[in-house]
This record gives structure tokens, C-alpha cells and sequence, in this order.
């Protein structure tokens, strides 16, 4: 029977809430990436990977990218959580492009979350409020700048179970 781990880093909650909502599907193993033991690894088939968009890099990426080798038999699948909406196919594809080795071949799947000014990093509080300011500053507005400033302004959860089928159907089917 193969074995699944799921590894995954969350600053705001997002992509804890899917990790969870994953391990309840597959009643796999999970662990936060700053828990990992490097040793345990070898007892697992198929590693996991979430964490959330930052500045166009998953958070804790280096995780998979550092450990290539030692991953080499293993089947490794990557998500991420963002608040750009998953339909926005094109960011969604560079997302993917700037993370995931090249040929390595490692599954990529992307679940729209939001914004969550609560729990948020002093740092990135500022960054959001930057860019509001430009954003709000700024006169004859196009229909994606309104709508950056518009789904920046407060706190929203976008999650929903239901974008984890895939991840789930293609987990599966590598246990099968």
C-alpha cells in the first residue's frame, strides 16, 4: 500500500484550511513544513506539497526544489493557494512556470483562496497598503487595476472543497 504525506506551509490559513480539507479525503499523513523530519521522508510513496502565493513564489517551494534528489523515486505533487482567482489562467500558468522545476514533471494544482489582513505579516500589511494607496491615487482606473483595488481592500475567503477534486482524482489514481 503506498503511503501519502502531505507537507504544506500556511502564513495566513488558507492553505491550512485546504491541507486539511486534503488529508480528510485521502486520510493521509500531514505535517507543517517547519515539522518535517528529513528522515520519515523515506517512509512515504507520494509527497505533497502546499503552500501560499507570495510575490509570484510558493512559500516553501525550496522544500521540493532543494530536495529533488532525494525525492527522486517518489511521486511529488505541488498546490497553491492564492487570492487571484483560478480562472485567470494565464497568472495561474506563470505561477506554475516560476515555480516548478523544469522537466521535472511534478503535478501543479491551484486553489483560489483570498486575503486575510488578520492574520498577515506586518510586512505584506504594508505591501497591501502601498499598493492601495497607488491603486486609489491613480485616475482613470482600467477594469483590472478597479478590480485589484477592489479585492484588496478587506479580508475574503474564497476557499472551497470543491476546488481540491483534481488533486484528490489524480492522488487517487496513483494509488489505484
Amino acid at each position: 500500500m503506498k503511503k501519502v504525506l502531505l507537507v504544506y506551509k500556511s502564513n495566513t490559513g488558507f492553505t491550512k484550511k485546504y491541507a486539511n480539507w486534503i488529508k480528510e479525503e485521502l486520510s493521509c499523513t500531514s505535517v507543517e513544513l517547519k515539522d518535517v523530519q528529513f528522515d520519515d521522508l523515506s517512509k512515504y510513496d507520494i509527497i505533497i506539497f502546499g503552500g501560499g502565493m507570495h510575490a509570484n513564489k510558493i512559500n516553501g517551494i525550496k522544500f521540493i526544489k532543494s530536495n529533488l534528489e532525494l525525492f527522486k523515486n517518489k511521486h511529488i505533487i505541488v498546490f497553491a493557494t492564492g487570492a487571484t482567482p483560478a480562472s485567470a489562467v494565464e497568472v495561474v500558468r506563470k505561477f506554475e512556470d516560476s515555480n516548478i522545476p523544469e522537466g521535472s514533471n511534478i503535478p501543479f494544482f491551484y486553489f483560489q483562496s483570498g486575503m486575510n489582513y488578520k492574520d498577515m505579516r506586518v510586512n505584506d500589511k504594508m505591501m497591501m497598503n502601498c499598493l492601495k494607496l497607488v491603486l486609489k491615487a491613480k485616475k482613470d482606473k482600467d477594469s483590472v487595476e478597479q478590480g485589484t483595488m477592489d479585492a484588496i481592500s478587506n479580508s475574503y475567503d474564497n476557499s472551497d472543497r470543491i476546488f481540491i477534486k483534481p488533486l484528490i482524482d489524480h492522488v487517487r489514481g496513483l494509488l489505484a
